[in-house]
């Protein structure tokens, strides 16, 4: 079964270089993240997406940021 991204807010921690989900919404609902459980970068030309893996009381997500767009991305995963 093919998962859709669906533009989402999100509640990053900024620390020095980088930056982390804390939080997001997903259909209306408010989900807490507890752990990223991998992370990596797609660069593209100079365009820069980031990949999140998420754990969350609700099950696993993938959040994305884009970099240029300045927006972000969540689809729940095996979903």
């Amino acid at each position: 079964m093919k998962a859709y991204k669906k533009l989402t807010k999100a509640l990053v921690y900024f620390h020095g270089d980088y930056f982390v989900p804390v939080r997001f919404s997903y259909d209306g609902i408010k989900i807490i993240v507890n752990s990223v459980t991998s992370f990596w970068v797609e660069a593209v030309g100079t365009q820069k997406i980031y990949h999140f893996s998420v754990m969350t009381t609700l099950g696993a997500y993938n959040l994305e940021f884009d970099e240029d767009a300045k927006k972000w991305y969540s689809y729940l995963l095996g979903g």
